[in-house]
């Protein structure tokens, strides 16, 4: 057993994917089969034929709650092919097996696993699933009002959510409605949107044409599919973009070109715990900083939480959690839009 593991069973387990080259080299043995291996692609193929492995511990503050974070080895373009879906259940099954009565979707084993609705057959009774949606949504919620705010505009904000009928989006729509924020939808097609969204749809744009987000002040990036990245032409200037997915939507070689055109880009989806110590090496911003979905995985074990949140995420259980974070002292990282930095590209 690595030493950095306990042979007490960890509270929750957080299931990730490496994102690229430098995520496999994080993980326990990379650096040797890099060493071992004659390229770069032999590497990737090499690590990428290891079976889920546990990548670090988690704890917060002086809490009995400790978590494990595990890699799916799997790259991003593997995730939703048949390797990816099987990696993620081989996940759950040694998060099982090390004694986890939590385990937490990260990134795309969440959507490779339709919401994580394919593995409830396999686990176990006392064992809960949670795909981190609904307190990303809340989060998502958040950082749109900090948005708006940092915009200073006396007059009506609109904010377009890119991926509104997904697991996130729906619930963070909605949340949005309540605010009373006009909203831009921009789903796969029209008529998902109309169907997902029919309380929504009626008195707002609806579109399936990533290059309507020129009509929002604020976007959110709510999906990683490929066929709805932005390029710097699209969003007006002087909006704010927020990018959610992993991997990321907007490439970092292109941030230039964005600030070039006075447009804001920030990395949302962040939380604060304070306390928070991981050996994980996930490239986050500061040592107190995660994922808002791994900050929901937390919450599940630390509130005893036994009801699964699979599929689209409701916004109840927003609600709900964004009540027990509040009490827990949990709160979203600011976007930093004051000063505009570049956002730091997370691992899962």
């Amino acid at each position: 057993m690595p030493a950095y593991l306990s042979e007490e069973p960890p509270w929750f387990v957080f299931l990730v994917h490496p994102r690229d080259v430098e995520d496999l080299n994080a993980v326990p043995g990379g650096p040797f089969v890099s060493e071992h291996s004659a390229t770069e692609e032999e590497f990737v193929e090499k690590m990428c034929t290891l079976p889920p492995t546990v990548i670090g511990t988690v704890r917060v503050g002086f809490t009995p709650v400790r978590g494990e974070v595990t890699a799916v080895l799997c790259m991003p373009d593997q995730m939703m092919r048949p390797k990816g879906r099987a990696g993620v259940a081989e996940g759950a099954a040694l998060a099982v097996e090390r004694g986890s009565r939590v385990i937490g979707l990260g990134a795309l084993t969440a959507p490779a696993t339709r919401g994580g609705t394919e593995l409830l057959p396999h686990i176990p009774r006392g064992v809960t699933i949670t795909t981190g949606n609904a307190y990303t949504a809340a989060i998502a919620h958040r950082n749109a009002l900090e948005a708006i705010a940092a915009l200073g505009s006396v007059g009506p904000v609109t904010v377009a959510v890119v991926g509104c009928t997904g697991s996130v989006g729906v619930a963070t729509s909605r949340l949005l409605a309540r605010s009373g924020i006009d909203l831009v939808l921009i789903g796969r097609t029209v008529q998902r949107v109309w169907r997902e969204l029919p309380e929504l749809a009626g008195k707002s744009i609806v579109s399936d044409d990533r290059r309507d987000v020129g009509k929002a002040d604020v976007i959110l990036l709510l999906t990683g599919d490929t066929t709805a990245q932005l390029t710097p032409s699209m969003p007006r200037p002087g909006s704010v973009v927020i990018d959610f997915s992993h991997p990321f939507n907007i490439p970092l070689a292109d941030f230039d070109l964005y600030r070039q055109r006075d447009i804001r880009i920030s990395q949302g989806g962040l939380v604060v715990i304070p306390g928070l110590s991981s050996t994980a090496q996930m490239r986050l911003p500061d040592r107190h900083c995660t994922l808002a979905c791994l900050a929901e995985t937390y919450l599940f074990a630390r509130e005893g939480i036994r009801e699964h949140s699979v599929g689209h995420a409701k916004v109840e259980l927003a609600d709900e959690l964004e009540r027990l974070a509040a009490r827990e002292g949990l709160t979203p990282r600011p976007l930093g839009l004051d000063t505009a930095p570049a956002p730091v590209h997370v691992a899962g």
